[in-house]
């Protein structure tokens, strides 16, 4: 999970988010099964969010994320904060796969915007095995912290840890490798 700095909120949120948030509370209490669906502006925060992390997921940094399938993750559940559903803040470009934290949430869970997160103070690397791990160098809330962002974003699932060993060794084959090009930038630095 790379660092990522917010940008500035989309013009449709700005002015929009609470009432749709509200609107969305509301729809949510009449039936619990209410499908969320985004406003016509989605496009709007489509762009926003990609032009925020380079078109990589802000959980994995998988990419090219648009042309794979983006999706926009609550980071708080909609579900479970509906007024925070169109809250910019709460909002990240996501692939499928970090998608599948579906309803889970931690308030212990790293966010890949919160002030002074570094992937290197959280996580440890290993280049061998293409595993990542809770820092033992850490305070056991920092562990706990990181272990908990890797179990519910499936951090080494999938097969990601054998991707991550190629794309280092396509990184580290290029001749002027530009690091946005590339998944898994964490690792890379």
């Amino acid at each position: 999970m790379i660092e990522t700095s917010r940008t500035n909120t989309p013009n449709c949120l700005k002015e929009n988010y609470k009432k749709w948030g509200k609107e969305y509370k509301k729809k949510l209490r009449k039936n619990s099964k209410y499908s969320f669906h985004w406003h016509s502006r989605r496009d709007e925060i489509d762009e926003a969010l990609f032009l925020m992390t380079a078109n990589h997921c802000s959980f994995c940094d998988i990419q090219p994320l648009k042309a794979s399938g983006a999706t926009i993750e609550h980071f708080r559940p909609k579900k479970k904060f509906p007024l925070l559903s169109y809250y910019w803040g709460n909002l990240f470009y996501c692939c499928s796969a970090c998608q599948k934290k579906g309803d889970k949430f931690d308030r212990r869970l790293l966010k890949p915007d919160q002030v002074n997160y570094k992937f290197r103070h959280y996580f440890i690397y290993s280049y061998s095995k293409g595993i990542i791990k809770p820092n033992p160098a850490r305070d056991l809330n920092d562990q706990e912290r990181a272990k908990i962002t890797i179990d519910l974003y499936g951090l080494n699932k999938w097969g990601r840890p054998d991707e991550r060993i190629k794309e280092r060794e396509k990184f580290l084959d290029a001749t002027k490798p530009i690091i946005n090009n590339y998944s898994y930038r964490f690792i890379l630095r």
